[in-house]
C-alpha cells in the first residue's frame, strides 16, 4: 500500500547505469572509497589458476558498467584482452567456490556505504531509518540447476521454476541498500500435508507407547498386590482378607483390560503410521517433491561441499522457512551495529514469532510496522478487554472512522493486545475504495500520517528489485551450482550499493550545485520525471472515482516485469537515448 509520491526518482539508476563514460571515470574512485580490493584480499588464499581472487572479483564487480552481462559475454566480445586477467575458467571457479563468504563481503560493503555517507556532511540525512524485508521471484529455465524448484509467484498466481530471493535491506533516510539475503526453494503444499500427517500419526504412536508402558507398571503393581493378598488369605482366612483379595482380583482384571485396549489402539496407530509412511515413500518416489519428479530431482547437479564451508550453510538455508532466516538476518545486522527505527514488512511475513522476537531485541528499540491480512486473527481490545477477530474489530468501530485529507483516506485506530504484546491497529481505506487495509505497529505514539509516511518507505525495496533485475542482471545467473547463484546475487547487490553511492554524490546535491553539475540533457530527464509523476496522479484520481484500490494497482504494475517492459516500450526512443 503506497502513495504515488514515493515513486519519484524511480528511474535514477537507469540514468546512471546508462551513462558508461561518466560511470567509468568515477568508478575507480568509488571502488577505492569502498576498499573493494582490501575486502577481497581476505580470500586471496583461494587462488584460482594462479590468479589472485581479489583481482578476479574486482573484474566481476565492474562487468555491467562495461555493458557486459556475464563472463561468457566478456570473452565473446573480446574485452578480456583489454587488461582483464585470466581465462573464463578462473572466473567460473571463483563463482563456484563454496569457501568464499559472500555474506561477509556484502555486509562489509554495506557498512562501508553507511560510513561514507554518515561522515560526509553533504550526504548524511537525518530522518527515519528502517530495515525492510521482502522476497522476489528469480525465474530459471533449467531444471538441472542445483536446488531449483517450482515456486509460487503470488503476483501472477502461477507456479514458476526458479528460486525465492529473501532480502533484508536498509533505508537511511535517502537511499536503500541491501544488507543480507537468502535463496530458498519450496517443497510444495501436497508434500507438506503428507509429512504433517505422517508426523502426527508418529507422535500418536509415541504418546500411546508411553501410556502402555505406564499401564504395564500399574498391571505389575496390581499383580503384586494380588499375590500378597493371597499369602495373607492363606495364613489368615478372615472375612476382611477375603474381601481384600476379591478387590485385588477385580483391580487386576480391570488394569489388564485397560492394557489390552491400549495395545489395540497402539496396533491401529502403528498400521496408520505404516500406511502414511508408505504413501510418503511413494510420493518421494513418484510424486513432485519441490515441484519436480523423482527423475528430474536425480538429474539435478549436486556438489559435495565441506560441512564447515559457507556454501554448506547456504544450502541448509534454502530448505528452512523464511521467518527463521529473517530473524537470523536481523540479529546479524544488529550485532554489526545497524539499529534502525523500524522494521517494515508486508502481510506475507507478519506473524507472532517476529513480533515476539522484536520485542526482546535491544529491549524493543526497533519498532514494527507491518501490513496484516484481515482474517480470523484474534486480538484483545484494550477498551473492552474482549477478544475479537480483526474483521469484528473493523465492523464494530467502523462508525468511528476518521478522515485524513492529506492522505485522501479514512482510518480507524484500535488499541489492542496480540498474544500479550501491546500494539496499535490502523484500518485504512483509500479514496472511494470500500475495502479496509490493516496496518499494525508496536510504536504506540505514532500518528496516522507518520505511520503512512513510514510504511511508504517499504516501496524502496520494490524499486530495488526492479532496478537490479533490469540493469544489474539480478537473478540471471546461468550457473548450475548453487554457489554461483549466491555469488552472482551478491555481486549484483554490491554493484547496486556502489551505484547508490554514485547517485547520492551526483544527483542529491543542493539545488545550486545540481544546476552546475547537470547539463541540458539531464534537465530534460527532469521533465520526463515530472510527466511520469503527473501520469500517476491522473491514475490515482481515476482509481478514486471508480472505487479501485490505487495502492494494489500500483503494486501489481511495478511487480510485473513484463508489464513494465511494455510501458518502457511506449516511451519514444529519443527520450530513452537522452535519459541514457
Amino acid at each position: 500500500m503506497q502513495h504515488y509520491k514515493i515513486t519519484k526518482k524511480i528511474s535514477d539508476l537507469e540514468i546512471i547505469a546508462g551513462d558508461p563514460e561518466k560511470l567509468t571515470s568515477s568508478l575507480a574512485d568509488a571502488m577505492n572509497k569502498f576498499n573493494v580490493k582490501r575486502n577481497f584480499k581476505i580470500f586471496n588464499f583461494l587462488k584460482s589458476k594462479g590468479l589472485a581472487v581479489s583481482s578476479l572479483l574486482s573484474i566481476l564487480l565492474i562487468l555491467p558498467f562495461h555493458s557486459v552481462a556475464n563472463v561468457y559475454s566478456l570473452f565473446k566480445c573480446g574485452l578480456h584482452g583489454l587488461g582483464f586477467q585470466g581465462k573464463k575458467d578462473a572466473y567460473y571457479d571463483i563463482k563456484n567456490n563454496e569457501h568464499i563468504d559472500w555474506r561477509k563481503l556484502l555486509l562489509l560493503h554495506a557498512k562501508r556505504f553507511i560510513y561514507l555517507v554518515n561522515n560526509n556532511i553533504n550526504l548524511s540525512k537525518k530522518g527515519t531509518t528502517a530495515v525492510i524485508v521482502d522476497d522476489s521471484l528469480l525465474e530459471k529455465t533449467g531444471k538441472q540447476i542445483e536446488k531449483t524448484s517450482v515456486v509460487n509467484d503470488h503476483v501472477s498466481h502461477r507456479f514458476i521454476l526458479g528460486f525465492k530471493l529473501l532480502v533484508l535491506g536498509f533505508w537511511d533516510g535517502a537511499s536503500f541498500i541491501p544488507l543480507d539475503f537468502s535463496i530458498h526453494r519450496e517443497r510444495g503444499t501436497k508434500n507438506l500435508d503428507l509429512i504433517k500427517i505422517f508426523h502426527k500419526i508418529a507422535k500418536c504412536v509415541k504418546t500411546q507407547q508411553k501410556v502402555i508402558d505406564k499401564q504395564r507398571v500399574i498391571v505389575n503393581s496390581k499383580h503384586s498386590s494380588l499375590l500378597k493378598s493371597e499369602e495373607i488369605l492363606s495364613s489368615k482366612p478372615s472375612q476382611a482378607n477375603i474381601k481384600k483379595h476379591a478387590m485385588c482380583t477385580v483391580a487386576l482384571k480391570k488394569a489388564e483390560e485397560t492394557l489390552k485396549q491400549d495395545c489395540e489402539k497402539q496396533s491401529i496407530n502403528k498400521q496408520d503410521r505404516e500406511e502414511a509412511s508408505k504413501k510418503l515413500r511413494q510420493f518421494y518416489k513418484k510424486g513432485r517433491l519441490f515441484g519436480l519428479t523423482s527423475k528430474e530431482r536425480q538429474e539435478q547437479y549436486k556438489k559435495a561441499v565441506s560441512t564447515k564451508s559457507s556454501g554448506f550453510m547456504r544450502r541448509k538455508e534454502a530448505d528452512k522457512d523464511k521467518i527463521t532466516i529473517l530473524l537470523q538476518m536481523l540479529h546479524r545486522v544488529v550485532k554489526h551495529g545497524i539499529i534502525p527505527d523500524y522494521l517494515l514488512m508486508d502481510s506475507w511475513f507478519f506473524c507472532f514469532k517476529i513480533l515476539d522476537d522484536l520485542s526482546k531485541l535491544k529491549n524493543g528499540a526497533i519498532k514494527l510496522v507491518a501490513m496484516v491480512k484481515i482474517n480470523k486473527q484474534i486480538f484483545t481490545v484494550c477498551e473492552t478487554g474482549k477478544q475479537m477477530s480483526v474483521k469484528a474489530i473493523a465492523k464494530k468501530y467502523e462508525r468511528r472512522a476518521q478522515k485524513c485529507n492529506k492522505m485522501k483516506s479514512h482510518y480507524i485506530k484500535a488499541k489492542c493486545f496480540y498474544k500479550g504484546i501491546r500494539v496499535n491497529l490502523f484500518y485504512v481505506r483509500m479514496g472511494k475504495c470500500k475495502t479496509w487495509k490493516l496496518l499494525l505497529t508496536t510504536d504506540l505514539d505514532i500518528t496516522f500520517i507518520k505511520l503512512m509516511e513510514v510504511y511508504q518507505i517499504r516501496w524502496s525495496i520494490e524499486i530495488f528489485f526492479k532496478e537490479s533485475k533490469q540493469y544489474l542482471n539480478l537473478g540471471k545467473c546461468q550457473g548450475v551450482y548453487f554457489d554461483a547463484q549466491i555469488a552472482d546475487t551478491t555481486i549484483s547487490m554490491m554493484q547496486h550499493i556502489i551505484l547508490s553511492y554514485f547517485k547520492r554524490i551526483n544527483y542529491q546535491q543542493s539545488m545550486g550545485g545540481l544546476f552546475k553539475a547537470l547539463n541540458q540533457e539531464i534537465a530534460e530527464i527532469g521533465l520526463i520525471k515530472a510527466m511520469a509523476d503527473l501520469f500517476w496522479e491522473l491514475v490515482e484520481v481515476f482509481c478514486s472515482c471508480k472505487g479501485v484500490d490505487f495502492m494494489e494497482l500500483q503494486d501489481d504494475v511495478y511487480r510485473n516485469d513484463k508489464f513494465m517492459e511494455k510501458i518502457i516500450g511506449m516511451i519514444p526512443e529519443k527520450l530513452i537515448n537522452k535519459a541514457a
